[in-house]
Protein backbone atom coordinates (compact mmCIF):
# COMPACT_ATOMS: atom_id res chain seq x y z
CA UNK A 1 0.00 0.00 0.00
CA UNK A 2 3.03 2.31 0.12
CA UNK A 3 2.45 3.39 -3.47
CA UNK A 4 -1.01 4.57 -2.50
CA UNK A 5 -0.06 6.73 0.48
CA UNK A 6 0.35 9.72 -1.81
CA UNK A 7 -3.14 9.23 -3.20
CA UNK A 8 -5.53 12.03 -2.43
CA UNK A 9 -9.15 11.86 -1.38
CA UNK A 10 -10.70 11.03 -4.73
CA UNK A 11 -13.43 8.45 -4.01
CA UNK A 12 -12.23 5.47 -6.04
CA UNK A 13 -12.57 2.48 -3.70
CA UNK A 14 -11.98 -0.10 -6.43
CA UNK A 15 -8.60 1.44 -7.24
CA UNK A 16 -7.13 1.22 -3.74
CA UNK A 17 -5.19 -2.01 -4.36
CA UNK A 18 -1.41 -2.26 -4.33
CA UNK A 19 -0.28 -2.07 -8.00
CA UNK A 20 1.69 -5.29 -7.76
CA UNK A 21 -0.84 -7.48 -6.01
CA UNK A 22 -1.82 -10.79 -7.60
CA UNK A 23 -5.54 -10.04 -7.71
CA UNK A 24 -5.26 -6.48 -9.05
CA UNK A 25 -6.20 -7.43 -12.59
CA UNK A 26 -9.48 -8.90 -11.33
CA UNK A 27 -10.51 -5.91 -9.21
CA UNK A 28 -9.79 -3.15 -11.71
CA UNK A 29 -12.17 -2.28 -14.53
CA UNK A 30 -10.22 -1.87 -17.79
CA UNK A 31 -10.85 -0.70 -21.31
CA UNK A 32 -10.51 -2.95 -24.35
CA UNK A 33 -6.76 -2.21 -24.53
CA UNK A 34 -6.16 -3.36 -20.96
CA UNK A 35 -5.69 0.15 -19.53
CA UNK A 36 -7.11 0.50 -16.02
CA UNK A 37 -10.02 2.95 -15.91
CA UNK A 38 -9.22 5.92 -13.68
CA UNK A 39 -11.46 6.98 -12.06
CA UNK A 40 -13.29 3.69 -11.74
CA UNK A 41 -16.85 4.26 -13.03
CA UNK A 42 -19.83 3.67 -10.78
CA UNK A 43 -22.68 1.28 -11.60
CA UNK A 44 -25.11 4.18 -12.11
CA UNK A 45 -26.14 4.68 -15.78
CA UNK A 46 -26.40 8.43 -15.04
CA UNK A 47 -22.65 8.53 -14.43
CA UNK A 48 -21.17 10.36 -17.48
CA UNK A 49 -18.24 7.93 -17.45
CA UNK A 50 -20.74 5.19 -18.36
CA UNK A 51 -22.30 7.08 -21.26
CA UNK A 52 -21.69 5.63 -24.75
CA UNK A 53 -18.75 7.19 -26.55
CA UNK A 54 -20.91 8.67 -29.34
CA UNK A 55 -22.88 10.63 -26.74
CA UNK A 56 -19.70 11.90 -25.09
CA UNK A 57 -18.26 12.96 -28.44
CA UNK A 58 -21.47 14.77 -29.43
CA UNK A 59 -21.51 16.81 -26.20
CA UNK A 60 -17.76 17.43 -26.43
CA UNK A 61 -18.12 18.62 -30.05
CA UNK A 62 -20.85 21.08 -29.07
CA UNK A 63 -18.73 22.44 -26.22
CA UNK A 64 -15.75 22.76 -28.59
CA UNK A 65 -17.93 24.78 -30.99
CA UNK A 66 -19.16 26.94 -28.11
CA UNK A 67 -15.60 27.56 -26.89
CA UNK A 68 -14.38 28.33 -30.41
CA UNK A 69 -17.23 30.73 -31.22
CA UNK A 70 -16.98 32.50 -27.88
CA UNK A 71 -13.21 32.86 -27.94
CA UNK A 72 -12.93 34.27 -31.46
CA UNK A 73 -15.51 37.00 -30.93
CA UNK A 74 -13.86 39.52 -28.54
CA UNK A 75 -10.85 40.07 -30.81
CA UNK A 76 -12.57 39.85 -34.19
CA UNK A 77 -10.82 43.06 -35.25
CA UNK A 78 -7.27 42.25 -34.11
CA UNK A 79 -5.97 42.43 -37.71
CA UNK A 80 -8.33 45.14 -38.95
CA UNK A 81 -8.40 47.73 -36.18
CA UNK A 82 -6.25 50.06 -38.31
CA UNK A 83 -9.23 50.43 -40.68
CA UNK A 84 -11.25 51.93 -37.81
CA UNK A 85 -8.82 54.81 -37.28
CA UNK A 86 -10.51 57.15 -39.79
CA UNK A 87 -14.00 56.06 -38.68
CA UNK A 88 -13.43 57.24 -35.11
CA UNK A 89 -10.72 59.86 -35.82
CA UNK A 90 -8.46 58.06 -33.34
CA UNK A 91 -4.88 56.78 -33.40
CA UNK A 92 -3.75 53.16 -33.88
CA UNK A 93 -2.85 53.08 -30.20
CA UNK A 94 -6.43 54.03 -29.29
CA UNK A 95 -7.81 51.21 -31.42
CA UNK A 96 -5.25 48.79 -30.00
CA UNK A 97 -6.70 49.67 -26.62
CA UNK A 98 -10.05 48.35 -27.82
CA UNK A 99 -8.33 45.01 -28.41
CA UNK A 100 -6.91 45.29 -24.89
CA UNK A 101 -10.45 45.83 -23.54
CA UNK A 102 -11.43 42.42 -24.92
CA UNK A 103 -8.36 40.84 -23.30
CA UNK A 104 -9.21 42.52 -19.98
CA UNK A 105 -12.68 40.99 -20.18
CA UNK A 106 -11.09 37.57 -20.81
CA UNK A 107 -9.12 37.87 -17.55
CA UNK A 108 -11.90 39.26 -15.33
CA UNK A 109 -15.00 37.56 -16.77
CA UNK A 110 -14.42 34.01 -15.46
CA UNK A 111 -13.84 35.25 -11.89
CA UNK A 112 -17.14 37.16 -12.00
CA UNK A 113 -19.38 34.76 -13.96
CA UNK A 114 -18.18 31.21 -13.17
CA UNK A 115 -19.67 31.29 -9.61
CA UNK A 116 -23.10 31.39 -11.28
CA UNK A 117 -22.53 27.73 -12.18
CA UNK A 118 -23.49 26.90 -8.60
CA UNK A 119 -26.90 28.55 -9.15
CA UNK A 120 -27.97 27.77 -12.72
CA UNK A 121 -25.58 25.03 -13.76
CA UNK A 122 -22.64 24.74 -16.11
CA UNK A 123 -24.63 24.19 -19.32
CA UNK A 124 -26.94 27.13 -18.65
CA UNK A 125 -23.98 29.46 -18.08
CA UNK A 126 -22.49 28.33 -21.41
CA UNK A 127 -25.74 28.97 -23.29
CA UNK A 128 -26.47 32.42 -21.85
CA UNK A 129 -22.86 33.51 -22.27
CA UNK A 130 -23.17 32.72 -25.98
CA UNK A 131 -26.38 34.75 -26.15
CA UNK A 132 -24.56 37.70 -24.53
CA UNK A 133 -21.70 37.35 -27.04
CA UNK A 134 -24.20 37.36 -29.91
CA UNK A 135 -25.66 40.65 -28.65
CA UNK A 136 -22.21 42.21 -28.13
CA UNK A 137 -21.16 41.40 -31.71
CA UNK A 138 -24.26 43.15 -33.07
CA UNK A 139 -23.50 46.07 -30.75
CA UNK A 140 -19.92 46.38 -32.07
CA UNK A 141 -20.99 46.10 -35.72
CA UNK A 142 -23.41 48.99 -35.31
CA UNK A 143 -20.80 51.34 -33.79
CA UNK A 144 -19.60 52.96 -37.03
CA UNK A 145 -20.05 56.68 -36.28
CA UNK A 146 -17.28 59.12 -35.30
CA UNK A 147 -18.65 59.40 -31.76
CA UNK A 148 -19.01 55.66 -31.20
CA UNK A 149 -15.47 54.83 -30.09
CA UNK A 150 -16.26 54.65 -26.36
CA UNK A 151 -19.36 52.56 -26.93
CA UNK A 152 -17.43 50.27 -29.28
CA UNK A 153 -14.67 49.75 -26.71
CA UNK A 154 -17.25 48.93 -24.03
CA UNK A 155 -18.78 46.35 -26.37
CA UNK A 156 -15.36 44.69 -26.62
CA UNK A 157 -15.02 44.67 -22.84
CA UNK A 158 -18.39 42.98 -22.34
CA UNK A 159 -17.74 40.57 -25.19
CA UNK A 160 -14.49 39.63 -23.47
CA UNK A 161 -16.27 39.14 -20.13
CA UNK A 162 -18.53 36.50 -21.68
CA UNK A 163 -16.27 35.31 -24.52
CA UNK A 164 -13.97 33.17 -22.41
CA UNK A 165 -16.68 31.47 -20.36
CA UNK A 166 -17.47 28.49 -22.67
CA UNK A 167 -13.74 27.82 -23.04
CA UNK A 168 -13.24 27.85 -19.27
CA UNK A 169 -16.16 25.51 -18.60
CA UNK A 170 -14.99 22.99 -21.20
CA UNK A 171 -12.47 21.48 -18.77
CA UNK A 172 -15.34 20.45 -16.48
CA UNK A 173 -17.01 18.45 -19.25
CA UNK A 174 -13.71 16.75 -20.09
CA UNK A 175 -13.10 15.67 -16.49
CA UNK A 176 -16.71 14.51 -16.08
CA UNK A 177 -16.91 12.39 -19.25
CA UNK A 178 -13.42 11.06 -19.98
CA UNK A 179 -11.03 8.75 -18.17
CA UNK A 180 -7.48 9.71 -17.27
CA UNK A 181 -6.00 7.94 -20.30
CA UNK A 182 -8.35 9.86 -22.65
CA UNK A 183 -8.02 13.38 -21.26
CA UNK A 184 -4.74 14.24 -22.98
CA UNK A 185 -6.37 13.91 -26.41
CA UNK A 186 -9.46 15.79 -25.26
CA UNK A 187 -7.45 18.69 -23.81
CA UNK A 188 -5.24 18.81 -26.91
CA UNK A 189 -8.27 19.12 -29.20
CA UNK A 190 -10.10 21.56 -26.97
CA UNK A 191 -7.28 23.96 -26.04
CA UNK A 192 -5.84 24.03 -29.54
CA UNK A 193 -9.28 24.93 -30.92
CA UNK A 194 -9.56 27.72 -28.35
CA UNK A 195 -6.25 29.28 -29.37
CA UNK A 196 -7.04 28.59 -33.01
CA UNK A 197 -10.13 30.76 -32.47
CA UNK A 198 -7.95 33.63 -31.24
CA UNK A 199 -5.81 33.51 -34.39
CA UNK A 200 -8.38 32.19 -36.86
CA UNK A 201 -11.01 34.79 -36.01
CA UNK A 202 -8.59 37.57 -36.88
CA UNK A 203 -7.50 35.79 -40.05
CA UNK A 204 -11.03 35.44 -41.38
CA UNK A 205 -11.69 39.04 -40.40
CA UNK A 206 -8.71 40.06 -42.53
CA UNK A 207 -10.11 38.25 -45.57
CA UNK A 208 -13.50 39.89 -45.06
CA UNK A 209 -12.16 43.41 -44.52
CA UNK A 210 -10.36 43.25 -47.87
CA UNK A 211 -13.67 43.28 -49.74
CA UNK A 212 -16.26 44.52 -47.21
CA UNK A 213 -16.54 47.39 -44.70
CA UNK A 214 -14.63 46.81 -41.46
CA UNK A 215 -17.76 46.19 -39.37
CA UNK A 216 -18.41 42.99 -41.34
CA UNK A 217 -15.66 41.37 -39.24
CA UNK A 218 -18.27 41.37 -36.46
CA UNK A 219 -21.33 40.49 -38.54
CA UNK A 220 -19.92 37.22 -39.85
CA UNK A 221 -19.31 35.87 -36.35
CA UNK A 222 -23.06 35.73 -35.72
CA UNK A 223 -23.16 32.54 -37.81
CA UNK A 224 -20.83 30.40 -35.67
CA UNK A 225 -22.06 31.95 -32.41
CA UNK A 226 -25.67 31.29 -33.41
CA UNK A 227 -24.80 27.73 -34.43
CA UNK A 228 -23.13 27.20 -31.04
CA UNK A 229 -26.26 28.46 -29.25
CA UNK A 230 -28.42 25.95 -31.10
CA UNK A 231 -25.94 23.09 -30.63
CA UNK A 232 -25.70 23.67 -26.89
CA UNK A 233 -29.48 23.97 -26.48
CA UNK A 234 -30.29 20.85 -28.49
CA UNK A 235 -27.51 18.46 -27.50
CA UNK A 236 -25.57 19.43 -24.34
CA UNK A 237 -26.61 17.69 -21.13
CA UNK A 238 -25.62 18.37 -17.57
CA UNK A 239 -22.58 16.18 -16.75
CA UNK A 240 -22.20 16.90 -13.02
CA UNK A 241 -22.24 13.64 -11.08
CA UNK A 242 -20.99 13.03 -7.55
CA UNK A 243 -19.55 9.64 -6.64
CA UNK A 244 -19.36 10.77 -3.03
CA UNK A 245 -22.50 9.69 -1.16
CA UNK A 246 -21.95 12.39 1.49
CA UNK A 247 -22.35 15.21 -1.04
CA UNK A 248 -25.80 16.69 -1.81
CA UNK A 249 -27.24 15.50 -5.11
CA UNK A 250 -29.17 17.61 -7.64
CA UNK A 251 -32.77 16.61 -8.29
CA UNK A 252 -33.48 14.27 -11.19
CA UNK A 253 -34.27 16.06 -14.46
CA UNK A 254 -37.37 15.25 -16.53
CA UNK A 255 -37.08 12.42 -19.04
CA UNK A 256 -38.98 14.12 -21.90
CA UNK A 257 -36.74 16.14 -24.21
CA UNK A 258 -38.44 19.56 -24.05
CA UNK A 259 -39.05 19.42 -20.32
CA UNK A 260 -35.39 18.44 -19.88
CA UNK A 261 -34.24 21.39 -21.99
CA UNK A 262 -36.38 23.82 -20.01
CA UNK A 263 -35.11 22.45 -16.70
CA UNK A 264 -31.50 22.60 -17.90
CA UNK A 265 -31.45 26.09 -19.42
CA UNK A 266 -34.42 28.16 -18.22
CA UNK A 267 -32.60 29.14 -16.14
CA UNK A 268 -31.09 25.84 -14.99
CA UNK A 269 -31.65 25.93 -11.25
CA UNK A 270 -33.10 22.40 -11.43
CA UNK A 271 -29.66 21.02 -12.26
CA UNK A 272 -28.10 22.14 -8.97
CA UNK A 273 -28.39 20.90 -5.36
CA UNK A 274 -30.28 22.95 -2.81
CA UNK A 275 -27.22 24.60 -1.20
CA UNK A 276 -26.82 27.12 -4.04
CA UNK A 277 -25.87 30.17 -1.96
CA UNK A 278 -23.01 28.61 -0.03
CA UNK A 279 -21.78 26.80 -3.13
CA UNK A 280 -21.72 30.07 -5.11
CA UNK A 281 -19.56 31.73 -2.44
CA UNK A 282 -17.28 28.69 -2.44
CA UNK A 283 -16.90 28.80 -6.23
CA UNK A 284 -15.99 32.48 -6.02
CA UNK A 285 -13.22 31.80 -3.49
CA UNK A 286 -11.69 28.59 -4.88
CA UNK A 287 -10.27 30.17 -8.10
CA UNK A 288 -8.32 32.61 -5.93
CA UNK A 289 -7.06 29.75 -3.74
CA UNK A 290 -5.93 27.84 -6.81
CA UNK A 291 -4.39 30.93 -8.44
CA UNK A 292 -2.00 31.41 -5.51
CA UNK A 293 -1.36 27.75 -4.70
CA UNK A 294 2.40 26.98 -5.01
CA UNK A 295 2.06 24.52 -7.90
CA UNK A 296 -0.20 26.93 -9.82
CA UNK A 297 2.16 29.85 -9.26
CA UNK A 298 5.02 27.89 -10.81
CA UNK A 299 3.07 26.37 -13.70
CA UNK A 300 1.19 29.64 -14.18
CA UNK A 301 4.49 31.52 -14.51
CA UNK A 302 5.44 29.15 -17.33
CA UNK A 303 2.07 29.73 -19.03
CA UNK A 304 2.26 33.49 -18.39
CA UNK A 305 5.43 33.73 -20.49
CA UNK A 306 5.08 30.79 -22.90
CA UNK A 307 1.53 31.75 -23.95
CA UNK A 308 1.72 35.48 -23.29
CA UNK A 309 4.45 36.11 -25.85
CA UNK A 310 2.53 34.40 -28.71
CA UNK A 311 -0.57 36.44 -27.79
CA UNK A 312 1.61 39.56 -27.86
CA UNK A 313 2.90 38.49 -31.29
CA UNK A 314 -0.65 38.09 -32.63
CA UNK A 315 -1.91 41.35 -31.07
CA UNK A 316 0.94 43.48 -32.46
CA UNK A 317 1.37 41.77 -35.85
CA UNK A 318 -0.47 44.47 -37.78
CA UNK A 319 1.80 47.21 -36.38
CA UNK A 320 4.85 45.52 -37.97
CA UNK A 321 3.49 44.28 -41.28
CA UNK A 322 0.93 46.87 -42.41
CA UNK A 323 3.02 50.11 -42.34
CA UNK A 324 4.67 50.93 -45.71
CA UNK A 325 8.22 49.78 -46.35
CA UNK A 326 9.62 53.33 -46.16
CA UNK A 327 8.25 53.44 -42.58
CA UNK A 328 9.97 50.19 -41.67
CA UNK A 329 7.02 47.87 -42.33
CA UNK A 330 6.17 45.44 -45.10
CA UNK A 331 3.21 47.24 -46.67
CA UNK A 332 0.84 44.30 -46.19
CA UNK A 333 -2.84 44.68 -47.00
CA UNK A 334 -5.47 43.04 -44.78
CA UNK A 335 -5.64 40.19 -47.31
CA UNK A 336 -1.88 39.65 -47.13
CA UNK A 337 -2.10 39.84 -43.34
CA UNK A 338 -4.75 37.14 -43.36
CA UNK A 339 -2.55 34.90 -45.50
CA UNK A 340 0.45 35.54 -43.23
CA UNK A 341 -1.46 34.38 -40.17
CA UNK A 342 -1.88 31.04 -41.91
CA UNK A 343 1.61 30.29 -40.59
CA UNK A 344 0.11 30.28 -37.10
CA UNK A 345 -2.73 28.09 -38.41
CA UNK A 346 -0.20 25.54 -39.65
CA UNK A 347 1.63 25.63 -36.31
CA UNK A 348 -1.60 25.21 -34.35
CA UNK A 349 -2.86 22.34 -36.52
CA UNK A 350 0.55 20.61 -36.34
CA UNK A 351 0.47 20.95 -32.55
CA UNK A 352 -2.99 19.40 -32.45
CA UNK A 353 -1.89 16.42 -34.53
CA UNK A 354 1.16 15.91 -32.30
CA UNK A 355 -0.89 16.29 -29.12
CA UNK A 356 -3.56 13.87 -30.31
CA UNK A 357 -0.99 11.10 -30.70
CA UNK A 358 1.37 11.83 -27.80
CA UNK A 359 -0.35 13.79 -24.99
CA UNK A 360 -1.74 10.54 -23.55
CA UNK A 361 0.72 8.05 -25.01
CA UNK A 362 3.88 9.58 -23.48
CA UNK A 363 2.70 9.80 -19.82
CA UNK A 364 1.07 6.36 -20.02
CA UNK A 365 4.32 4.93 -21.39
CA UNK A 366 6.22 6.50 -18.49
CA UNK A 367 3.71 5.11 -15.99
CA UNK A 368 4.08 1.59 -17.37
CA UNK A 369 7.85 1.84 -17.50
CA UNK A 370 7.84 2.82 -13.80
CA UNK A 371 5.65 0.03 -12.48
CA UNK A 372 2.18 0.98 -13.67
CA UNK A 373 1.53 3.59 -10.97
CA UNK A 374 0.32 7.04 -12.05
CA UNK A 375 2.02 10.29 -11.05
CA UNK A 376 0.57 13.57 -12.27
CA UNK A 377 3.98 14.96 -13.30
CA UNK A 378 4.20 12.35 -16.06
CA UNK A 379 1.93 14.69 -18.05
CA UNK A 380 4.68 17.30 -18.20
CA UNK A 381 7.10 15.16 -20.22
CA UNK A 382 5.34 16.62 -23.27
CA UNK A 383 6.57 20.15 -22.43
CA UNK A 384 10.21 19.30 -23.22
CA UNK A 385 9.88 19.75 -27.00
CA UNK A 386 8.01 23.10 -26.88
CA UNK A 387 10.49 24.38 -24.30
CA UNK A 388 13.20 23.98 -26.97
CA UNK A 389 11.17 25.24 -29.94
CA UNK A 390 9.71 28.41 -28.41
CA UNK A 391 12.92 30.41 -27.75
CA UNK A 392 14.22 29.47 -31.22
CA UNK A 393 11.02 30.75 -32.84
CA UNK A 394 11.09 34.02 -30.88
CA UNK A 395 14.73 34.57 -31.76
CA UNK A 396 14.08 34.06 -35.49
CA UNK A 397 11.05 36.36 -35.39
CA UNK A 398 12.95 39.12 -33.56
CA UNK A 399 15.96 38.88 -35.91
CA UNK A 400 13.67 39.08 -38.95
CA UNK A 401 12.09 42.30 -37.67
CA UNK A 402 15.40 43.82 -36.54
CA UNK A 403 17.12 43.35 -39.90
CA UNK A 404 13.97 43.63 -42.00
CA UNK A 405 14.55 40.19 -43.49
CA UNK A 406 12.22 38.59 -45.99
CA UNK A 407 8.74 38.05 -44.57
CA UNK A 408 9.18 34.29 -44.94
CA UNK A 409 11.72 34.46 -42.10
CA UNK A 410 8.99 36.02 -39.97
CA UNK A 411 6.63 33.29 -41.16
CA UNK A 412 9.06 30.58 -40.00
CA UNK A 413 9.40 32.27 -36.61
CA UNK A 414 5.61 32.60 -36.33
CA UNK A 415 5.14 28.91 -37.12
CA UNK A 416 7.65 27.82 -34.47
CA UNK A 417 6.17 30.20 -31.88
CA UNK A 418 2.64 28.87 -32.26
CA UNK A 419 3.65 25.25 -32.72
CA UNK A 420 5.65 25.36 -29.49
CA UNK A 421 3.05 27.33 -27.54
CA UNK A 422 0.20 25.03 -28.54
CA UNK A 423 2.21 21.94 -27.68
CA UNK A 424 2.68 23.28 -24.14
CA UNK A 425 -0.74 24.81 -23.40
CA UNK A 426 -2.97 21.69 -23.33
CA UNK A 427 -0.37 19.79 -21.30
CA UNK A 428 -0.15 22.53 -18.64
CA UNK A 429 -3.93 22.90 -18.50
CA UNK A 430 -4.37 19.15 -18.15
CA UNK A 431 -1.72 18.99 -15.44
CA UNK A 432 -3.16 21.76 -13.24
CA UNK A 433 -6.72 20.49 -13.67
CA UNK A 434 -5.53 17.07 -12.49
CA UNK A 435 -3.86 18.74 -9.50
CA UNK A 436 -7.28 20.07 -8.44
CA UNK A 437 -9.46 17.31 -9.79
CA UNK A 438 -12.64 18.22 -7.92
CA UNK A 439 -12.46 21.81 -9.20
CA UNK A 440 -11.52 21.61 -12.90
CA UNK A 441 -13.45 24.73 -13.88
CA UNK A 442 -11.97 26.84 -11.09
CA UNK A 443 -8.48 25.62 -12.08
CA UNK A 444 -9.18 26.72 -15.66
CA UNK A 445 -10.27 30.15 -14.41
CA UNK A 446 -6.91 30.53 -12.72
CA UNK A 447 -4.89 29.37 -15.73
CA UNK A 448 -6.88 31.61 -18.06
CA UNK A 449 -5.76 34.61 -15.99
CA UNK A 450 -2.11 33.57 -16.28
CA UNK A 451 -2.47 32.87 -20.01
CA UNK A 452 -4.06 36.17 -21.01
CA UNK A 453 -2.46 38.60 -18.52
CA UNK A 454 0.88 38.95 -20.31
CA UNK A 455 -0.85 39.49 -23.65
CA UNK A 456 -3.02 42.18 -22.04
CA UNK A 457 -0.07 43.83 -20.33
CA UNK A 458 2.01 43.76 -23.51
CA UNK A 459 -0.50 45.96 -25.36
CA UNK A 460 0.33 48.79 -22.96
CA UNK A 461 4.09 48.26 -22.64
CA UNK A 462 5.15 47.05 -26.08
CA UNK A 463 5.77 50.55 -27.49
CA UNK A 464 7.96 51.64 -24.56
CA UNK A 465 9.68 48.25 -24.40
CA UNK A 466 10.55 48.37 -28.09
CA UNK A 467 11.71 52.01 -27.84
CA UNK A 468 14.04 51.12 -24.98
CA UNK A 469 15.83 48.08 -26.41
CA UNK A 470 14.86 47.88 -30.09
CA UNK A 471 12.53 45.43 -31.77
CA UNK A 472 15.15 42.70 -32.14
CA UNK A 473 16.19 42.69 -28.52
CA UNK A 474 12.60 42.96 -27.35
CA UNK A 475 11.83 39.58 -28.87
CA UNK A 476 15.30 38.35 -27.94
CA UNK A 477 14.55 39.10 -24.28
CA UNK A 478 11.31 37.19 -24.79
CA UNK A 479 13.39 34.18 -25.90
CA UNK A 480 15.54 34.43 -22.76
CA UNK A 481 12.38 34.66 -20.63
CA UNK A 482 11.28 31.35 -22.17
CA UNK A 483 14.62 29.80 -21.20
CA UNK A 484 14.08 31.06 -17.64
CA UNK A 485 10.61 29.50 -17.35
CA UNK A 486 11.99 26.32 -18.96
CA UNK A 487 14.12 25.96 -15.83
CA UNK A 488 10.99 26.37 -13.71
CA UNK A 489 9.27 23.67 -15.74
CA UNK A 490 12.24 21.35 -15.29
CA UNK A 491 11.90 21.86 -11.56
CA UNK A 492 8.18 21.02 -11.68
CA UNK A 493 8.83 17.86 -13.69
CA UNK A 494 11.42 16.67 -11.15
CA UNK A 495 9.97 17.99 -7.88
CA UNK A 496 6.35 18.87 -8.63
CA UNK A 497 5.09 16.15 -6.28
CA UNK A 498 6.82 17.93 -3.38
CA UNK A 499 5.35 21.30 -4.37
CA UNK A 500 1.90 19.75 -4.47
CA UNK A 501 2.39 18.60 -0.86
CA UNK A 502 2.76 22.26 0.09
CA UNK A 503 -0.61 22.89 -1.56
CA UNK A 504 -2.13 20.04 0.45
CA UNK A 505 -0.73 21.63 3.62
CA UNK A 506 -2.34 24.97 2.73
CA UNK A 507 -5.70 23.60 1.60
CA UNK A 508 -6.56 19.92 1.76
CA UNK A 509 -10.06 20.53 0.40
CA UNK A 510 -8.97 21.51 -3.10
CA UNK A 511 -5.69 19.60 -3.62
CA UNK A 512 -7.11 16.37 -5.07
CA UNK A 513 -5.20 14.24 -7.59
CA UNK A 514 -5.07 10.69 -8.89
CA UNK A 515 -1.50 10.18 -7.73
CA UNK A 516 -0.75 6.58 -6.84
CA UNK A 517 -3.61 5.10 -8.84
CA UNK A 518 -2.85 1.94 -10.80
CA UNK A 519 -2.97 2.75 -14.51
CA UNK A 520 -1.60 -0.58 -15.74
CA UNK A 521 -1.31 -4.06 -14.29
CA UNK A 522 1.16 -5.07 -17.04
CA UNK A 523 4.47 -3.59 -15.97
CA UNK A 524 6.72 -2.32 -18.68
CA UNK A 525 4.20 -2.94 -21.43
CA UNK A 526 3.83 -0.66 -24.40
CA UNK A 527 0.85 1.63 -24.66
Amino acid sequence: MSAMKAADKLPMPDVRVAPGSDDASELFKKDVNGIVLVPQPSDDPKDPLNWPMHKKILIFTCICLAGFAGQMSPNSNQLTFVYQVPAYHKTQTDLLNSVAAGLAGWVAGPFLIIPLVAVIGRSSVVLWSLVAIFICQIWAAEMTGPNDYISFTISRLFCGLFGGIPAILGSGYIIDMFFLHQRGKAFAIFEVLIIFAVVGGGTLGGFIAEHKPWNYVFWWTLGPVGAAILAVFFFVEDTAFSRDSSMPKPPSLPESWMANRIATFLPGTRTQPSNKGSEMVKRAIIPLQITFAPITLLTGTYIFIALGLPIMQASTLATYLEPPEEAGGYGFSSLQMAFFTMTAWVGIISAQVYGFFFNDKTPLWLARRRGGTWHTEYRLANTILPSIILPIGLGIYGAGLEYHLHFMVLALGSFLIWFGALLALPVCYNYIVECFLHNPVEASVSLNAYRVSFGLMSVFIVTQWQSSVGVGWMWGIGAFLIVFVDLIMAGIILKGHLVRKWTVTLSTSIAVTEDGATISTNKGGAV
